[in-house]
């Protein structure tokens, strides 16, 4: 299957027309004049880097926000604008779509909820260039990977909180339901977090990608979830609890997937360390004077 091309850092700032140092650091010019260039580079150009520096993903994720996320990404790049800047645009959008929906729980307050809704996804558009801003300028740091961690939970509560406060204003559910959708929908942020320090190792029950697999796995897919749940609260807000709880089931099974995968990895990882420990060992134990194999093959005296 061939994949695409991707550049480094240092190749897509040099792409763009701005001397870099090895690593992607934008340095001086040598004559002391401004390191922007003489001829800006045309969003098309910026276009051109920043789709090649898009992420991965589910499969909703990496067709549709992702590449929404592309044309952002150029014309922030064409502006000269900090990725943290983008990140706090999606931390405003995201958090301004909750309150919406809270505000909209009225039967009579539908554009509320249509605004509400369509904020969520344009956040995480904003969400998606950042990182392909950071990536195509050579702006990635720790800072501003922990800056996005933080603004990735903090629309997530809000969209928690939003989703079900809804619920509970429409339904007479048991409040504990409402505490395990909260609940696994952290846990599965958690998980996709140990995934990615993990070296992008995916430990679920299908590690391989496919069709199939990539279909079986969108409601993992925080955009895809957003839009189901926004579409089903205003086509039927007051059954919006049975997108919830399919949702919540379906975290759970993926989330025992990962711990069992997770687990068998460990184990097989120790095995094979073990393993090799032993090959390194046993000549040394053959060869010593203490070792009894060494003491039966030493010779006899008299």
């Amino acid at each position: 299957m061939p994949t695409e091309k991707r550049v480094t850092a240092a190749d897509a700032v040099e792409h763009i027309g701005i001397t870099t140092d090895r690593i992607g650091t934008p340095q001086p010019r040598p004559d002391a004049e401004s390191n922007r260039p003489a001829v800006p580079p045309t969003v098309a150009k910026c276009y051109s880097v920043a789709w090649q520096t898009r992420g991965g993903g589910y499969l909703y994720s990496r067709t549709v926000s992702d590449r929404l996320g592309t044309p952002v990404a150029a014309i922030g790049m064409r502006l000269g604008v900090h990725p943290t800047y983008l990140t706090l645009v999606n931390l405003v959008l995201g958090i301004g779509g909750s309150v919406a929906v809270l505000a909209g729980r009225s039967p009579d307050r539908t554009a509320l909820l249509i605004a509400g809704v369509v904020l969520w996804q344009t956040a995480y558009i904003f969400d998606c260039a950042d990182g392909q801003l950071a990536r195509a300028t050579g702006k990635t740091s720790a800072y501003g990977a922990s800056v996005d961690i933080l603004v990735d939970v903090a629309v997530a509560i809000s969209v928690v909180v939003a989703v079900s406060s809804v619920i509970l204003s429409r339904q007479e559910i048991p409040g504990l339901l409402v505490v395990l959708f909260a609940s696994t929908r952290f846990l599965d942020y958690v998980t996709l977090l140990l995934a990615r320090g993990d070296d992008q190792v995916s430990h679920s029950l299908v590690a391989r990608r496919s069709a199939l697999v990539d279909v079986a796995k969108l409601l993992r897919d925080y955009p895809f979830v957003i839009l189901v749940l926004g579409t089903w609260l205003l086509v039927s807000p007051s059954t919006l609890f049975v997108p919830v709880m399919v949702v919540t089931a379906t975290s759970l099974v993926l989330m025992a997937g990962y711990a069992a995968r997770a687990a068998v990895l460990s184990i097989r990882a120790s095995r094979q360390m073990q393993d090799a420990e032993n090959r390194v060992l046993a000549p040394l134990e053959l060869t010593s004077p203490t070792s009894p194999r060494a003491t039966d093959r030493a010779p006899q005296g008299g």
